[in-house]
């Protein structure tokens, strides 16, 4: 029910078998492309920075969460906010992005642990772990996170089981048509990897 459901969402914002790449010209003068811009232009407007500072200001409340970034990229057309908290557990370097769509009330979570990363010297992690003070363990701080985003901010997680269900006749950008999944309609044309353990 729900997969139908957002799948006719989906058809209101990009048209059915126009490709992007090969039909350019054409895709951009259809009533879907036209609407959904129009929604991402409203959405990263200097009034709707609002929005995403009312966020931010949620999670400034948690000792860990207040060090969240805004990589929201609506200039590049994503389909949504999202905000990115880099922790230091177990010797490695972790993250947890939070997707919050504008398209739909539902939002993302995922977490990746950045093995043999060349960014920050082990040393330097190491003295980070050691500063922390918090105790939570990333699990934890994922339960506090969805826990703002469901009763504070009022989204609903999206269904993990059909995250990369692909359409067949639409697409976006520079995806081709049969490529364009759940994901990407909703939030933006990355790839996820789920980690085993997340919910």
């Amino acid at each position: 029910m729900i997969t139908e459901v957002l799948k006719n969402i989906a058809y209101l914002y990009y048209p059915k078998n126009i490709c992007p790449w090969t039909q350019k010209e054409q895709y951009l003068e259809t009533v879907e492309y036209k609407r959904l811009e129009a929604l991402i232009n409203l959405f990263d407007s200097d009034d709707n920075q609002k929005i995403r500072n009312s966020i931010k200001e949620e999670f400034d409340k948690d000792l860990v969460l207040k060090d969240f970034q805004d990589f929201s990229r609506l200039d590049w057309q994503d389909r949504c906010y999202t905000f990115s908290l880099s922790i230091v557990e177990g010797g490695e370097l972790c993250s947890i992005t939070v997707h919050l769509s504008i398209l739909v009330p539902y939002y993302v979570i995922y977490t990746i642990i950045h093995k043999n990363q060349m960014i920050i010297q082990k040393s330097r992690i190491e003295e980070l772990e050691k500063e922390n003070v918090d105790p939570r363990k990333m699990k934890d701080l994922v339960l506090e996170i969805e826990n703002v985003v469901e009763k504070k901010l009022l989204y609903s997680k999206f269904p993990k089981s059909i995250l990369n269900n692909k359409f067949e006749d639409i697409s976006f950008q520079d995806s081709y048509l049969g490529e364009f999944n759940m994901f990407n309609a909703f939030f933006n044309n990355q790839a996820i990897y789920q980690n085993e353990n997340d919910n």
